[in-house]
């Protein structure tokens, strides 16, 4: 299953991931809380799922690495 990895953090908080298949980044910046950048990180990355899928690349289900605790 393909997950968001953490690249980097700005005051320990995620900022940028990668996607662990293809190692696309997602970068979300900007004066944001945590819960609004969780929100953008995954819709942007829900919408590279599908598009992976349409390009005929195997389905599977999006997910967070285990280590990444989500926001609250």
């Amino acid at each position: 299953m393909p997950e968001l990895i953490v690249m980097e953090k700005i005051d320990g908080s995620p900022v940028a991931w990668r996607c662990s298949d293809c190692r696309l980044k997602f970068s979300v910046r900007g004066k944001l809380t945590a819960q609004e950048r969780y929100r953008q990180v995954t819709e942007e990355f829900e919408v590279h799922m599908k598009e992976c899928r349409k390009a005929g690349e195997p389905a599977r289900d999006m997910a967070f690495a285990a280590g990444v605790p989500l926001p609250e």
